[in-house]
C-alpha cells in the first residue's frame, strides 16, 4: 500500500468491532491466535463488548482513506502502560502506520503518571522484537508456552468443584474463549478455555492430580496451556509437555521510547503527530 496521507489516529467505536477483528486475523501469527484469546470465533463481539464496558482497556485504531488498517490495544498497570496488542493489516505494513499509531494512541491516553512502556512480544515475532528494541524497549523477562497433558483416567476419587461454569459456557459459546474456577483440596484455579484445543491454568496446576484429574473429565481432548518462566520447565517436561514458544516481556522509561518514535517520524518526514512536552498530560 503507498499511502497518500498520514493515518488518521483515533479511539475505537464499537461498529469498528468487526474490522478491528478482521486486521487482527489477518496481521496475527497462528501460534498468538491459537495461544491467546485471539483465535476465539467471537473476537468482533468481545471487543465491542470491551469498548461498551467499564473494561479498563483503551482502543485505538488507524485509518488511511477511510479503511481501518491498524488497532492498538492499552492497559494500565501501576505506574507502566502495557501495550496489550499493535497490529497493522499486511496491505499496510511498512508505512509507518504502527509508528504513528504507537504514538499518537500515547498522546490520547496521557501520560502524567505514566513512567514505563511495557510489552509481550512473541519469541517468533522476530520483526516486532526488532523493532521493539530498536526504539529502547529491554527484556525483563522471559516466559514459556507449554501445552500438557492432562492426567490419564484414574480410579481414584478426587475430590473437586468447579464454580461459573455454566456461566463460562454461554461466555465460550459467545466469544469462543471463557473462564471458570476450579477448586480442589490444594488450592483453587482460574481456567480459561481457549478455541478447541488449551484450558489455560498457572504452571502450579501441574502438581494437582486432582486438578487435572477433573479438566480431564470436563474434556479429554484438550491440554493445559501454562505460561510461566524457566523454572517450570523441569516439570513440565515430565509431564510430557510440548514447548510451543516462549514470549519476551520488554519495557523503557516512557520518554525514551516517545524521544526514538518521534526521531522515526521525524527521518520520514512524518507530519501526523505534534510532539508535546514530556511534562504536559495530553488528554
Amino acid at each position: 500500500m503507498v499511502m497518500a496521507e498520514p493515518p488518521v489516529i483515533r479511539p475505537a467505536l464499537p461498529d469498528d468491532s468487526t474490522t478491528i477483528a478482521a486486521v487482527v486475523r489477518a496481521a496475527s501469527s497462528p501460534l498468538m491466535r491459537e495461544t491467546t484469546i485471539l483465535g476465539g470465533i467471537g473476537l468482533d463481539g468481545f471487543l465491542r463488548d470491551q469498548m461498551t464496558s467499564e473494561s479498563g482497556n483503551r482502543f485505538f485504531v488507524a485509518e488511511v482513506g477511510g479503511h481501518v488498517v491498524g488497532m492498538s490495544a492499552w492497559r494500565h498497570q501501576g505506574e507502566d502502560l502495557f501495550l496489550n496488542y499493535l497490529f497493522v493489516h499486511p496491505s499496510a505494513q511498512g508505512c509507518g502506520v504502527g509508528t504513528v499509531l504507537w504514538v499518537r494512541s500515547v498522546v490520547l491516553i496521557g501520560r502524567s503518571e505514566i513512567r514505563s512502556l511495557a510489552i509481550d512480544v512473541y519469541e517468533e515475532n522476530i520483526q516486532a522484537a526488532s523493532w521493539y528494541r530498536s526504539l529502547g524497549l529491554e527484556p525483563v523477562a522471559t516466559r514459556l508456552l507449554m501445552a500438557v497433558p492432562l492426567a490419564e483416567e484414574s480410579d481414584r476419587h478426587f475430590q473437586w468443584t468447579s464454580t461459573y461454569l455454566g456461566e463460562a459456557d454461554e461466555v465460550y459459546a459467545r466469544y469462543g474463549f471463557s473462564q471458570f474456577t476450579l477448586t480442589t483440596q490444594r488450592a483453587a484455579y482460574t481456567i480459561g478455555r481457549l478455541g478447541q484445543k488449551y484450558f489455560r491454568g498457572p504452571a502450579s496446576l501441574m502438581a494437582d492430580e486432582a486438578a487435572l484429574v477433573a479438566l480431564r473429565r470436563l474434556d479429554p481432548v484438550r491440554r493445559v496451556l501454562c505460561i510461566d518462566g524457566q523454572d517450570s520447565w523441569a516439570a513440565a517436561s515430565e509431564r510430557g509437555a510440548v514447548l510451543l514458544g516462549r514470549t519476551v516481556r520488554l519495557k523503557a522509561p516512557i520518554e525514551r521510547v516517545l524521544a526514538r518514535l518521534y526521531q522515526v517520524l521525524s527521518a520520514s518526514g512524518s507530519q501526523s503527530v505534534q510532539k508535546t512536552p514530556a511534562s504536559v498530560d495530553c488528554d
